[in-house]
């Protein structure tokens, strides 16, 4: 991986590194972390979900001093997310906050496209933040 800056940009070429990550079962592709661009307080992973169809990337692990989201912004990828307590179903677009602390993984059933990038982005715990519901509580 290579870092440099020009004309007051800063580019970052070699990517991804690879990172070893507790639970999952290959080091995780980082794209965008505090070494590939020096500042950002966040760390970004992508996957392409047609190549996880079926089984588990990862056992249910956690990430204690993180959140994490999970964004698939292509249609056509039909996914869960199972927690120590729940599973929810969920069919992209979409996106999950998953708490610090809260043991997941990911399990993607279907994917209507050759290739489908899913980001799993690590950020500093974002607090207490508003809790949205459906009528009857439920997704």
């Amino acid at each position: 991986m290579q870092v440099a800056e020009r004309s007051g940009l800063v580019i970052t070429q070699g990517l991804p590194v690879y990172e070893e990550m507790d639970g999952h079962h290959e080091p995780a592709p980082i794209y965008l972390s505090p070494e590939t661009l020096p500042g950002v307080p966040f760390r970004i992973a992508v996957v392409d979900a047609a190549q996880l169809v079926g089984s588990p990337h990862a056992d249910l692990h956690v990430h204690h001093e993180h959140d994490e989201i999970y964004l698939v912004a292509t249609a056509g990828c039909r996914f869960t997310v199972e927690t120590d307590a729940d599973r929810v179903e969920l069919a992209s677009p979409a996106s999950i906050l998953i708490p610090a602390g809260t043991p997941h993984r990911l399990v993607v059933h279907a994917v209507e496209t050759d290739t489908c990038p899913f980001l799993g982005i690590l950020v500093e715990p974002l607090g207490q933040r508003p809790r949205g519901s459906t009528e009857d509580g439920a997704l």
